[in-house]
């Protein structure tokens, strides 16, 4: 997912990138309480029938689950930053706070994407200068990595001493 901010008082761009997240931890919880009533019903009527040991197998299964959406969870608190203002691009990464950090110098900087060899792999949108290239947005799909390059291309593209707004 990417959302685009301008900043007119600043006169800079901030392309937010994120991992698609289909489901809050709201209901993340909500489901594996709803399977832990559902299995915790079978549970009691198996162990009914004197098949108690299904009960260890149950909470196996509650926590392997629960371990998965925690997982799950944790991947879509992931953040790219790119921020592009008169001079530099900057490329914030991380989690819940900044754990990598990159500049570019605006005037110098190649926005490319990498065609992959073969038809099955995704192609890979890198953004570097003077050697120095960082891979941006590789949870994206094809066609956001591709509209993701064109405006960040559209925004290099323009003047220093003039607005970078995209239209």
């Amino acid at each position: 997912m990417i959302s685009r901010c301008f900043m007119p008082d600043e006169n800079k761009y901030q392309f937010t990138l994120q991992p698609n997240n289909s489901l809050s931890w709201r209901g993340m919880r909500n489901v594996i309480l709803i399977v832990a009533a559902t299995l915790g019903t079978i549970s009691i009527g198996f162990s009914l029938l004197g098949l108690w040991l299904i009960f260890p197998f149950a909470g196996l299964e509650i926590i392997a689950l629960g371990i998965g959406f925690y997982l799950c969870a944790n991947r879509a608190q992931y953040r790219e930053i790119i921020t592009i203002d008169r001079d530099d691009i900057k490329i914030l990464r991380g989690r819940k706070k900044l754990e990598e950090m990159w500049k570019f110098h605006r005037y110098w900087t190649k926005i490319r994407v990498n065609l992959p060899t073969h038809g099955w792999y995704m192609s890979r949108l890198m953004i570097g200068s003077h050697g120095d290239e960082v891979e941006i947005g590789s949870f994206l799909t094809e066609d956001e990595r591709q509209r993701l390059a064109y405006e960040l291309k559209k925004c290099c593209r323009s003047s220093a001493a003039k607005s970078i707004k995209i239209t």
